[in-house]
This record gives C-alpha cells, sequence and structure tokens, in this order.
C-alpha cells in the first residue's frame, strides 16, 4: 500500500471535503477519489458515504484515523533514520598514490560546494595491494590509482591522464648545461608506473641514475635541492618552472601517466558519492567511461 493514500484520508477525514483535500494536495479532484477508492479496496470496506452534496466518514473511516496517524508518524521516524544512510556524513577514499592528492583537489573543492554537509576521508596507501584490499573490505568506498588493476571485482576507469616533465633545477645549467644525457638522474624504483615510462630511454642512453626513490614527493624534493634531474608529474613542479626555480627540458621524451579511478562492482552508492564521482568524471581529461557508467545506473 502506499504511504501517500493514509496522507490523503487524513486530509479528507479532517476537512470532509474531496475538492478542498485535493486543492491543499496539488491534485485533481478524480486522483483524490481515487486514491480514498485504493484505500478502501485495500482494507475491503468503506470509509466515507456520501449523503447527497455532503461527505461523512465511517464507523471503519473514524477507527482508522488513529493507525494512519502512527504509521505516518512511525514512517517519518523511519524514513528520517535511513536518510541519514543515504547522506553519508563521510565518503571514504583510498590514494594508491600521493600524486593523486593534488589530482583530486580541484574536484574536493567543487565537492564541497554541492554538498557541504558531507566530509571526505583520504587515506595514502604505501602500496597498491593495499588500496586494493581497502576497495575488496569495503575501508574504501573508492580509491584513485595509476597502476592497471586486475581484480574482477573491480571497476577501474581512467579520468586523468597526467603529463611527465623532465626537470632540473635552474642551478643545475652552469655546472652539467642544458644537455639531457649530461644531467645527473634521479629515478623512482624500479617497478613503479612511472619508472616503467622513462626506463627504455635511460637503456638506450646509459643513464644509471645516482639516487633512487619509492615515491614522487621525494623525487621532487631531491630535484629542488639541486641533486639532479628527475621525471615528475606536471602538477607537481609547474608551478616551480613558472618561478623560474626549475628548468624543464622541452626537448625530452613526450611522457603520461595516466589515473584512475576504481571501486567495487557490487559497491551501492550514496547520493553523496554519486555526486563525487559525478564531480570526477566531470574534471576527467581522458574518456574512460566513467560518466556512461553512472549515466547507466
Amino acid at each position: 500500500m502506499d504511504i501517500r493514500l493514509l496522507q490523503t484520508f487524513l486530509l479528507v477525514a479532517k476537512i470532509g471535503n474531496v475538492t478542498q483535500a485535493a486543492e491543499q494536495l496539488n491534485f485533481s479532484q478524480p486522483t483524490v477519489t481515487a486514491q480514498i477508492r485504493a484505500l478502501e479496496e485495500h482494507f475491503e470496506v468503506l470509509l466515507f458515504e456520501r449523503v447527497g452534496k455532503k461527505l461523512y466518514i465511517t464507523e471503519a473511516g473514524l477507527r482508522l484515523i488513529a493507525y494512519a496517524e502512527k504509521l505516518l508518524l512511525l514512517y517519518g521516524e523511519a524514513r528520517a533514520t535511513v536518510q541519514e544512510f543515504s547522506h553519508d556524513r563521510t565518503i571514504k577514499v583510498g590514494l594508491g598514490t600521493a600524486v593523486a592528492a593534488h589530482t583530486l583537489s580541484p574536484i574536493l573543492r567543487e565537492f564541497q560546494e554541492r554538498v557541504p554537509n558531507v566530509s571526505v576521508s583520504i587515506e595514502h596507501c604505501f602500496n597498491i595491494p593495499i588500496t586494493v584490499k581497502g576497495i575488496l573490505d569495503n575501508s574504501f568506498d573508492l580509491a584513485l590509482v595509476h597502476d592497471k588493476i586486475s581484480n574482477s571485482r573491480i571497476l577501474q576507469f581512467n579520468v586523468v591522464a597526467e603529463k611527465l616533465l623532465w626537470v632540473t633545477h635552474a642551478s643545475l645549467l652552469d655546472t652539467y648545461g642544458d644537455t639531457l644525457q649530461q644531467q645527473p638522474f634521479i629515478a623512482l624504483k624500479q617497478g613503479s608506473v612511472y619508472r616503467e615510462k622513462y626506463n627504455p630511454y635511460l637503456r638506450q642512453n646509459a643513464i644509471i641514475p645516482i639516487l633512487e626513490y619509492s615515491d614522487s614527493e621525494a623525487v621532487r624534493q631531491a630535484v629542488l635541492n639541486g641533486l639532479g634531474i628527475g621525471v615528475l608529474p606536471e602538477v607537481l613542479v609547474r608551478s616551480h618552472i613558472e618561478d623560474g626555480t626549475l628548468h624543464e627540458f622541452c626537448d625530452a621524451p613526450k611522457l603520461e601517466i595516466d589515473f584512475s579511478v576504481i571501486f567495487h562492482k557490487d559497491k551501492t552508492f550514496t547520493l553523496a558519492m554519486r555526486t563525487l564521482l559525478m564531480a570526477i568524471s566531470e574534471h576527467a581529461n581522458i574518456n574512460g567511461g566513467l560518466s556512461e557508467y553512472l549515466s547507466s545506473m
């Protein structure tokens, strides 16, 4: 039974006039009449009697009033309680790479404007297995990664293609010149997605890194400290290039890294989660299918 039938019944019982009740409910008179009839058919009893132009509530109708009021009150309480979960107070996001925090920042600003009563809890993960585990055990609602995830229970959509720039501290140009191969090289450790992008160039030019780090932020600090050249996401170094601190080798190989959003394929999204995912898809600079997926849900 539609709970709205009880709302209509109570208003008609209070006013004693179908037409006036219809006006207050913004319904047509035939719609209100049909709703009362549907309620009578449900209980198999007459709730109102019409004598001439006057409407009278029956004894059964009088008995129903108290129960209808209780049911509507209970429904209101249930709805309010459940809606607390439909508008999650916190969305849990895992970051499989520190660089993703920079990618996510403008998206989070927009999300806060749309859903100001919802917070986002962000956790940086030490490696991809931890990120994947968080998705699978529901510790994370979604995650941003730059690795390809091979798990049948996880959906993955590319959202951002980030340029990788070859940069060094401007002061090193006086020491080593502006030739790429002459610079001391700082790299990420073997096995990282970034390293795989520029490894062919290192092998081709017999370049052996003087330093290796496990994350991009450490490489950036080393480059800023004048220790050598590094290959870093544009979002991490653009401001330093613009203020002249770092020098970009524009004749270096053009490289990109893809960032993607992942979540469990059986994840049930709240309105707030869908809003965040829509914001991510709107900021995407590559079409990885996220927008189409959200539209099909």
